[in-house]
């Protein structure tokens, strides 16, 4: 099982890594499948690590990402967690400073999906009706800040972008609202990561 999630995370950035399979008649760097760089975040409610690729959309209006999260089971205290997560991030506005960098404030909304024996999307039947609601997809609200370089030689990237997040799941804010025993504290969690720009 060890082996076979290491060949598909292998898989997942062969396919979306501009610099495999190249071919000097295709105009690869205009396709539409090719994305625009590569992200490694830490912790955010999507994983202890997460591995993935993304894209700016509309102008870059919208960083939309597809990632690989994962949470060893020394960290989770259970079972290991696997996680499919679409992150979308809205850059605010821009501030650049110098002629390389640039601040931005972000905010942003994730959807996760975790694979496991700890999830289901369905209530199993050991559990009687009502008893758990379905718990393998999350969503994560976030905002925080992103520092982004421009390289001026480009070899492999062509810039790099630093950010820290701030930011809840969905059920961990609705136990704030309805629950004196959690408070603001253990609802918000931080992260933070590192986008490598082709």
């Amino acid at each position: 099982m060890k082996n076979k999630n290491i060949y598909i995370l292998v898989l997942f950035f062969f396919i979306f890594s501009k610099t495999y399979g190249q071919d000097d008649n295709l105009d690869k760097k205009n396709a539409w499948y090719v994305p625009d760089y590569v992200k490694v975040q830490f912790a955010g409610n999507i994983g202890f690590v997460s591995l993935g690729a993304g894209y700016q959309i509309f102008n870059k209006v919208l960083y939309s990402e597809l990632l690989y999260g994962y949470v060893p089971e020394v960290v989770s205290k259970t079972d290991r967690i696997h996680l499919i997560t679409i992150k979308n991030t809205f850059p605010i506005y821009r501030k650049k400073i110098g002629n390389n960098l640039t601040i931005t404030p972000i905010a942003g909304i994730t959807t996760s999906y975790q694979i496991g024996t700890n999830s289901f999307t369905t209530l199993p039947e050991i559990y009687p009706e009502g008893y758990y609601v379905p718990n393998a997809f999350h969503f994560t609200l976030f905002a925080g800040g992103l520092i982004h370089k421009d390289f001026k030689k480009k070899n492999v990237f062509s810039g790099l972008d630093f950010y820290a997040e701030v930011g809840t799941v969905e059920t961990y804010l609705w136990y704030t609202i309805t629950s004196k025993e959690v408070g603001l504290n253990d609802a918000f969690s931080a992260s933070f990561g590192f986008n490598f720009y082709f």
